[in-house]
């Protein structure tokens, strides 16, 4: 799990939804803006999950896969399906370089 200072707040991510870049990957997408420092938000739809500890699971999944968190960027994560694994997060995160 990240530590708190680098995860983003809510006010972070409506900027970050409504000025950011998009890009999409198979079972993960992104949204990114450039930045001083690396924060990340991780989102999952109760679409991909219906039950929160489903979504926690997933959630926390992705947190571990992005240690440590792409430099110089805030990234909002977007879990599109329930088989993600941290190889989807890690190619969706090798095309953000």
């Amino acid at each position: 799990m990240l530590p708190k200072k680098q995860r983003l707040n809510a006010a972070q991510v409506r900027a970050i939804l409504k000025d950011g870049t998009s890009l999409r990957g198979t079972a993960v997408s992104a949204k990114y803006l450039r930045a001083a420092s690396a924060k990340v938000a991780i989102v999952v739809s109760k679409k991909v999950a219906k039950s929160a500890v489903a979504r926690n699971r997933l959630r926390r999944m992705g947190y571990q896969a992005l240690t440590p968190p792409p430099k110089h960027l805030h990234l909002v994560l977007f879990i599109l399906k329930a088989q993600v694994t941290p190889a989807d997060i890690a190619a969706l995160c090798s095309r953000l370089s």
